[in-house]
C-alpha cells in the first residue's frame, strides 16, 4: 500500500512587507486553519512568497523566499484575516509602544499578559508580534515624510533596534 501525501488546504494572504529594499508587496500562501503568526513562528528561516512586487521593478516575481531576518514588518492586507489564533494569547492588556526602526518609529498598542510587564514580555518573545492601531513615522517629523497607518502590523523584533514604552508605565 503506498503512502500518501497530505497536503493541508491553503488560503492566500495578500501582505506589504518592509525589507530593506523598501516596501514590497506579495502573497502568502498559509495552511487554511494556520493564523499568519503561527505561519510566521520561529523555525522557519525562509519565508515563503509569491506574485512578489519589489521596489523599482516593473516585473512581479513569480516567487521569493524571504529571509526571515531581512523582514521587518508585514502589514496583512485582507481586512478579515486570521492573524493570530483567538486566545492564544490568554487574559491581556493593552500596552502603547514605540518601536525604533530603521525606517522609522513605530508607535502602537502591544498586547502582553495581565501582569506582565513589556520589557518582561519581549525577553520572553521568541516569534513576530503584532500591533494594533500602529503609526510609522520618520525621525524628527522629516519633512515630507507621511505617517503610514496600520490596523494590524506584524514586527519582527530582529528588526528592531529597541522597544520603549511611555515613562511612568511599569515597564
Amino acid at each position: 500500500m503506498a503512502a500518501s501525501r497530505f497536503t493541508p488546504e491553503l488560503r492566500t494572504s495578500s501582505a506589504n512587507i518592509l525589507t530593506a529594499l523598501g516596501w514590497m508587496q506579495g502573497t502568502f500562501h498559509i495552511p487554511k486553519l494556520q493564523s499568519m503568526l503561527d505561519f510566521l513562528a520561529p523555525g522557519v528561516n525562509v519565508i515563503k512568497c509569491s506574485r512578489v512586487h519589489v521596489p523599482g521593478e516593473t516585473k512581479s516575481l513569480a516567487f521569493v523566499g524571504l529571509q526571515r531576518d531581512a523582514i521587518h514588518l508585514i502589514e496583512p492586507t485582507v481586512a478579515d484575516e486570521h492573524i493570530e489564533s483567538p486566545g492564544s494569547v490568554g487574559r491581556t492588556t493593552t500596552r502603547a509602544v514605540a518601536c525604533l526602526l530603521p525606517s522609522g518609529m513605530l508607535r502602537g498598542d502591544l498586547e502582553v499578559l495581565v501582569n506582565v510587564r513589556v520589557s518582561d514580555f519581549l525577553r520572553q518573545q521568541q516569534g513576530m508580534f503584532l500591533l494594533r492601531n500602529a503609526v510609522l513615522t520618520g525621525y524628527g517629523a522629516e519633512a515630507g515624510t507621511a505617517p503610514r497607518k496600520f490596523r494590524t502590523v506584524i514586527l519582527n523584533p530582529s528588526a528592531a533596534i529597541g522597544v520603549s514604552e511611555p515613562e511612568g508605565t511599569g515597564n
